[in-house]
């Protein structure tokens, strides 16, 4: 049932015995049958993207360069790209996949597979499959399907988080291609082609239905995904809709049988499908996305009266949802951002891929819709100010942010190459190997791969020296993050962001608070009589006088300082804040108590003129309070304490 080209599902097994065989073995081309599959240049320039060397027959990955010159590149100190392709060094051999030494069925799969997808993506084509193949088929398998068909869920889910994520989408991609060839689609209850059942933008992927043993619940899973497809539902979206009610379909069989009817679908199998979540090692998030789509799917049969009728119990009731962490904070600390925006830095990063950074940095774009930004992207106001027009997939809309000068320029750029290379191309960023600039734009594994190999040639480092690595995620949140800290309005923030509700935009806002929290933690805070005010940041203390002063800063700010009385609590004392002993400030306000003390001084000598000897004293205590205060503020230990925290 789950669309065979999805990245989240493994295909069902491949089935069939000699017969299958045979026409595997009749469908493989020479050049795919033996223990060593060699890509001369025809093969090679329909199955992956060349190194960027002239003649080089290699897998180009980082920099469009293939491991081998990669390597050369990184050893003669990064130099200019354009440099070193006109002197590489060198020869190097054709690229090849190792198939010896595996089970002759198993290897026979893998090689059809190659054979009959036209494509190996990803980086080191030979050394995924041979992980692939060595590290998780052999040599307990004989043939891929042996793999696949684990007894236990869970027994699957070890052997999947075995494995790296580049072999497991190898292993998919395998499986997919056999199943296709083995089992094409046809016209048949049991598949249906996504663009036959509505969906127009997408894969042209195949749903298959033929793993729902039940007839009535293939039906009206069928109908379900017609229906969410006619909402505009994304292919994404139908994709995580079918793998969750696969895993339903797979609860139910094992809870009540292949032949089991409407009646027999109760709070039982709903309570097995959570069990089957755990066990296949979903993570809170997964299982809330699953038990999402579920939850929308038995609403959906009820209110659309769908036959036949499912019994009221087996619903998913809010208990059953896993509860989700926090988010942490996912910016990017100033530290590493300093190397990443380092000018020397990014010019070796090749292009487009810089310019897919840089709009990433400025404008908080997510990667997807940074790839689909078209040539003609840039506005302008009428004051002449440059805007990037993109479209919001997420939200399905168009939508605006402001760009500096500085990125326009970038741009216009790269509207020029990419004009100079194809007349009518449609991307600003097209696809390396795009023939016309019109259909193809780069993706994002490949885009982002080179960011991820250029984050290591440039030695990303954290504060400790050790390596870091950053996701294209990670400079949206930098980017709203930056916002919030210099003090642009939320709603501000959340328009730039195209964010849909304020409560995305507030876990910026938590960034702000505790922004301010680490000032205020190393800040001074001093008391009327000039006594710097102590507390231990990592006490329960610190957090409540945290609260205290940050409900005061918005409910209680002064000229010079802020009240310390609690929220709740009313000052019944006017003007008298630098005798009472509640009154806090900060070296923020030096210029003001400079100013007060010069005006405090001035009515000490007018009241003494008069002859107004109380109104003279209490100038005093409030001259006095000030001169302690200042002097604490300008005592040169307290600026090296200040300097050191």
């Amino acid at each position: 049932m789950a669309p065979v080209t999805m990245a989240q599902q493994l295909s069902r097994v491949v089935r069939g015995g000699a017969d299958a065989l045979s026409a595997m073995r009749l469908a493989l081309d020479p050049r795919f049958a033996g223990d060593v599959i060699t890509f001369d240049a025809e093969l090679a320039a329909g199955t992956f993207r060349l190194c960027a060397v002239t003649e080089c027959l290699r897998h180009g990955s980082s920099n469009s360069l293939c491991r081998t010159h990669l390597d050369r590149w990184r050893r003669r100190g990064q130099q200019q790209l354009e440099q070193f392709l006109a002197e590489p060094g060198p020869p190097t051999n054709p690229e090849q996949i190792l198939l010896d030494g595996l089970p002759d069925q198993l290897r026979i799969e893998i090689a059809l597979a190659l054979q009959l997808s036209g494509r190996c993506r990803g980086t080191a084509v030979g050394s995924v499959l041979g992980s692939a193949t060595r590290g998780l088929l052999a040599p307990a398998s004989t043939r891929l399907a042996a793999w696949r068909a684990a007894e236990q869920p869970a027994d699957r889910a070890r052997n999947l988080r075995k494995t790296g994520q580049k072999v497991r989408g190898t292993l998919r991609s395998i499986s997919t291609t056999l199943e296709q060839f083995l089992h094409p689609p046809s016209a048949a209850d049991e598949f249906e082609r996504l663009p036959v059942m509505g969906l127009a933008a997408g894969p042209n992927g195949v749903v298959r239905f033929d793993t729902i043993p039940q007839p009535w619940l293939r039906n009206q899973i069928k109908r379900f995904l017609r229906w969410r497809i006619s909402t505009g539902k994304s292919y994404h979206q139908i994709n995580r809709d079918s793998a969750a009610l696969q895993r339903l379909v797979d609860a139910f069989t094992a809870q009540a049988g292949p032949d089991a009817g409407p009646e027999q679908f109760s709070r039982a199998t709903i309570e097995s499908y959570l069990a089957l979540l755990v066990e296949e090692g979903l993570g809170p998030a997964s299982r809330g996305y699953d038990l999402s789509s579920v939850k929308t799917f038995l609403q959906t049969v009820r209110q659309q009266e769908w036959p036949p009728a499912l019994p009221r119990s087996a619903d998913v009731f809010p208990g059953d949802r896993p509860r989700r962490p926090e988010a942490a904070p996912r910016s990017l600390p100033e530290f590493v951002m300093a190397q990443i925006e380092d000018p020397a830095a990014q010019a070796k990063l090749a292009q487009p891929y810089r310019l897919i950074l840089q709009l990433l940095i400025r404008t908080g774009l997510r990667i997807n819709d940074a790839l689909r930004v078209e040539v003609d992207c840039v506005v302008r106001d009428a004051q002449q100010a440059p805007y990037l027009r993109y479209y919001n997939h997420k939200m399905r809309r168009e939508a605006f942010v402001p760009i500096d000068d500085e990125l326009a320029a970038a741009i216009r750029a790269q509207q020029d190459a990419v004009l100079a290379q194809w007349p009518d191309a449609t991307y600003l960023t097209p696809a390396p190997n795009s023939r016309d600039g019109r259909k193809a734009r780069n993706t994002t594994g490949g885009s982002f791969g080179a960011i991820t190999a250029w984050q290591e040639a440039c030695g990303l480092h954290d504060e400790l020296g050790r390596p870091f690595r950053f996701t294209a995620h990670q400079l949206r949140h930098t980017y709203g993050t930056r916002l919030i800290n210099a003090d642009v309005p939320q709603e501000v923030v959340r328009r730039l962001l195209d964010h849909e509700s304020p409560e995305m935009t507030a876990r910026y806002a938590r960034l702000k608070d505790d922004t301010i929290r680490w000032h205020w933690e190393r800040a001074r805070k001093i008391n009327i009589q000039g006594e710097t005010i102590i507390l231990d940041a990592n006490t329960p203390l610190s957090d409540a006088a945290w609260m205290k002063e940050n409900l005061g800063r918005a409910t209680m700010a002064l000229p010079n300082g802020y009240r310390g009385l609690p929220l709740q609590q009313t000052c019944p004392h006017a003007n008298a804040c630098l005798t009472c002993p509640m009154f806090i400030t900060t070296p923020d306000f030096l210029a003001e108590h400079l100013a007060q003390l010069r005006t405090t001084k001035d009515l000490i000598i007018t009241a003494q003129t008069k002859g107004n000897t109380r109104l003279a004293e209490m100038n005093q205590r409030v001259a006095t309070n000030l001169e302690n205060i200042i002097d604490t503020i300008q005592a040169p230990d307290s600026a090296e304490a200040d300097d050191a925290s």
